[in-house]
């Protein structure tokens, strides 16, 4: 009962600090056979916590041996399902090998545990880049998944439905709280289809699957040569969506996905041209700056309508006072914890998120403590234990709170390009269409044959 209580406890902490979580190609999932995901890894031991909580099933995975030294972490791990994986670096190490050998048959006991647990139908979910990382590129994959997958099938007489399922997941903002997350299902690989070449070369047969692993988590995966295109890709996306709108988290990606192979075509085949789209691209976002405004689509919304900014005050009045509550009960170890996790050493940037996480709510919980303490030794204890439990709806209201306000800043800024300003307003919708145009006429002189 506790263990399903923590359970539950994570999962919401995970879809309160990323304000969405979508999944793009669910049908692409098998429910009724065993599964393995491979996923590119940018944000350690959350990615495999993100995909338990979209998918809302149980994934066992691999975790470091360290994690297993220590008692607590231990059963956090082993709680959410992990089996442990020895490392050479880790050698000689709490938790780690004694030597080498040690290490291959400890390893050799992990997977056979996972051909366990394919066995019974269900899912695992590996990470085969070998590290967490914060690169914008996939590192090149290793073998460890392929050959865990063909020796499963030939185990289960190459009659079991394993498939191999590419995930690429892509985080808006990995430690800023309230951002979107995304996951994106790519085309599944079964490994039955496979066992003529693995009877006869079974190590050339994991290292062809591998490479089409890598080819199909590349499709879904964002990738870019620098961190700065990278961040700016999805906005442009955001600006120029084909479809006249900006459109789910899904369909962004999509299109920035589509935005960054032509960014590479251009760059190669017509370079002045990628420079004169960079400068108009660069022109607008100053234009937007300039006015203070961070969705332009709302420009574009008929339905805008002065009536909404007097509902969404009104709203905003009402929750005030509660809010307010909030932000003083939960101010200060909200900051001390996005302060712990942007100091975090560069080794540790991949799990600044966890940091922020899980220190965040340890934080939170002793601040609510102390605070009901004072309360209850002033005012007496239930006054004190009432404060400790209304806390979190408090701190839960400051949080809407500031999404609405942030979105009423906005709407507010939106009409006022209404009457002596609508020409401006009608001025902005036509540079950002003539953007998109622009854009999608270079997306399609590199487009080919096939992808049309």
């Amino acid at each position: 009962m506790f263990k399903r209580f923590v359970h539950w406890f994570v999962f919401r902490l995970i879809r309160l600090f990323y304000s969405r979580i979508e999944v793009l190609g669910l049908d692409r999932i098998p429910r009724d056979a065993p599964v393995i995901f491979v996923l590119n890894h940018p944000n350690g031991v959350l990615d495999p916590v993100l995909l338990m909580t979209a998918l809302g099933r149980q994934v066992t995975f691999l975790s470091k041996s360290t994690l297993f030294a220590y008692p607590l972490s231990r059963w956090a791990s082993e709680s959410f399902g992990a089996l442990p994986i020895f490392r050479t670096k880790d050698i000689g190490r709490r938790g780690g090998a004694v030597d080498e050998a040690d290490m291959a048959t400890r390893n050799e006991a992990t997977f056979a545990r996972g051909r366990e647990i394919l066995a019974k139908g269900e899912a695992m979910a590996l990470f085969p880049e070998g590290t967490t990382h914060s690169e914008p590129r996939l590192l090149k994959l290793r073998t460890g998944a392929a050959r865990l997958a063909l020796r499963a099938a030939e185990e289960f007489s190459w009659a079991s439905g394993l498939v191999v399922v590419p995930i690429g997941l892509w985080y808006e903002s990995k430690t800023r709280f309230r951002t979107p997350a995304l996951l994106v299902s790519g085309e599944s690989l079964r490994i039955d289809d496979f066992r003529e070449s693995y009877l006869s070369d079974p190590r050339a047969t994991a290292r062809h699957v591998t490479d089409c692993l890598e080819e199909r988590l590349a499709a879904v995966v964002l990738q870019a040569e620098n961190r700065n295109l990278l961040k700016a890709i999805p906005a442009v996306a955001a600006w120029t969506a084909p479809n006249g709108h900006a459109g789910d988290l899904a369909a962004r990606h999509a299109w920035a996905a589509t935005l960054l192979s032509s960014y590479e075509k251009l760059k190669r085949c017509n370079p002045d041209r990628l420079d004169f789209l960079a400068g108009r691209i660069r022109r607008y976002a100053t234009l937007l700056r300039s006015f203070g405004i961070t969705d332009p689509w709302q420009l574009e919304e008929t339905t805008l309508r002065p009536r909404r900014a007097v509902g969404r005050g009104l709203v905003l009045l009402l929750l005030g006072l509660p809010a307010l509550v909030g932000v003083i009960l939960s101010f200060v170890p909200h900051r001390l914890s996005g302060t712990l996790a942007r100091h975090a050493k560069p080794d540790k940037q991949t799990q600044a998120g966890m940091v922020k996480i899980v220190g965040g709510t340890i934080l939170e919980l002793l601040t609510w403590v102390i605070e009901a303490a004072i309360v209850g030794a002033v005012f007496g204890p239930w006054w004190g234990f009432a404060l400790f439990c209304c806390a979190p709806l408090f701190a839960y209201t400051a949080v809407r709170w500031v999404e609405r306000w942030s979105a009423f800043v906005d709407l507010l800024r939106v009409l006022r390009f209404r009457g002596p300003l609508v020409g401006l307003r009608y001025r902005l919708e036509a540079v950002r269409k003539e953007l998109a145009r622009h854009v999608m006429e270079a997306v399609e002189s590199v487009r080919e044959p096939a992808d049309l």
